[in-house]
């Protein structure tokens, strides 16, 4: 009765005369990091004849906010703290057809007061979170209309550990804006192997990912003890930001303490992912836990063979070993993972069973690579064909489409 009330006094918007549907994007910064960098390029893909798109945060607009601008899209700032009063102003001033939330929630009681039907993206698998952030999860499921999953894995966690019900949610895959991988693919190679320390005849995967140790790093370890008993031409380059140093100063004096430094080489960040690709064989991401990892995607393209563990969307990937080895993931069937086992398993060293399995897949490939090589070429291929970023772009777009129909019945 109240929300009743409340609707019958708010002032509406001004009709919309163009055509076009309203989006609001809420995320809960636009700053910089990966699913900005996602919410950004499905903005920016929108079809501007259909759409009409508007993006809003009550944390940071910063760098990715300052590209969106510039491409002609609408982005406001809310005051982060009490942001809504002026939510509620921006809901009354544009004519909102459909929201759609990353990762963020602030606006979901103004959506369902304001009748706006509410798409919120499933962006991993959920099992980081804490009891508290699942009970919230599940209490603000009302408020959602209609979920996009980034992978199977990721839906089927959410839909029997957080309280979602499996009719409400769509499973799309993460694609790749193949066009900007194109234009780097022909520029020059700025990075070498002997800047590396690496040599010619090394066997070397690429690990790239921030060094958060839910990638697996301690497993990453613990293969190459073994695998170093039988060669010691593999190599593992591991390329990515520092996210809780603590964590990290305390994995490379293991690697020093096991002689592993030579072997797993962490140089830390590099932008340009092509050249990681051009000096490596192989991609390797022995992840605990993934939703849809673009890093994957990206090593499809660069028609690298893979090992990845069984989570978010390798298995949707690697088909019957086609462009790569899939390697089971230490705990089971994904909806079994939880915060405190995670934490255990990524943050202190340990034998873990997957080691052996992780070890020969890796002396596999070494050992015939080029055979893998050839398979690899396969990868780039899907990519066209299956994760093209316009195709999975125009499925949001059929998605909003038929969220605001059913809505307005």
């Amino acid at each position: 009765m109240f929300q009743t009330v409340l609707s019958l006094f708010r002032k509406s918007p001004p009709p919309r005369t163009d055509g076009r549907l309203g989006v609001l994007i809420e995320l809960a910064s636009f700053d910089k990091g990966g699913l900005e960098k996602v919410v950004l390029d499905s903005a920016i893909a929108f079809d501007r004849n259909r759409f009409d798109v508007t993006i809003v945060t009550p944390g940071t607009v910063g760098h990715l906010g300052a590209v969106a601008r510039n491409a002609g899209l609408r982005v406001i700032g809310l005051p982060s703290r009490n942001p809504l009063p002026a939510y509620e102003r921006l809901l009354k001033e544009l004519h909102i057809d459909v929201a759609m939330s990353h990762f963020s929630h602030t606006g979901y009681e103004l959506f369902a007061r304001h009748r706006i039907p509410n798409i919120t993206f499933i962006h991993n698998v959920y099992a980081f979170f804490s009891k508290e952030q699942a009970d919230a999860f599940e209490r603000n499921d009302r408020y959602v209309d209609c979920y996009i999953s980034v992978s199977q894995n990721a839906t089927r966690f959410a839909v029997q550990n957080l309280g979602v019900d499996a009719q409400k949610v769509i499973t799309v895959p993460n694609g790749l804006i193949i066009s900007e991988h194109e234009a780097r693919d022909k520029k020059p190679v700025k990075l070498t192997r002997a800047e590396l320390g690496l040599a010619d005849t090394d066997y070397v995967f690429a690990n790239i990912a921030s060094y958060n140790l839910h990638k697996g790093h301690y497993v990453m370890a613990d293969a190459m003890r073994q695998l170093l008993q039988r060669r010691r031409d593999v190599k593992i380059l591991c390329v990515g930001n520092v996210v809780y140093p603590p964590h990290v100063e305390a994995l490379r004096n293991y690697l020093v303490e096991h002689g592993l430094e030579q072997h797993i080489l962490m140089p830390g960040y590099f932008p340009d992912v092509e050249d990681v690709h051009r000096v490596t064989d192989a991609f390797l991401l022995p992840s605990f836990i993934e939703g849809w990892s673009i890093a994957m995607n990206e090593a499809m393209f660069y028609q690298k063979p893979m090992i990845l563990t069984d989570t978010g969307a390798s298995a949707e990937v690697i088909e019957d070993n086609d462009i790569g080895i899939l390697v089971p993931n230490e705990y089971g069937d994904t909806p079994n993972l939880n915060s405190k086992l995670l934490d255990e398993l990524a943050y202190a060293p340990r034998s873990y069973a997957i080691a052996p399995v992780l070890a020969d897949a890796m002396d596999n490939m070494a050992s015939n690579r080029d055979a893998w090589r050839e398979k690899a070429g396969a990868g780039r291929r899907k990519i066209y064909e299956r994760f093209d970023f316009s195709n999975i772009v125009k499925r949001y777009e059929e998605i909003i489409e038929t969220v605001v129909k059913k809505s307005s019945r």
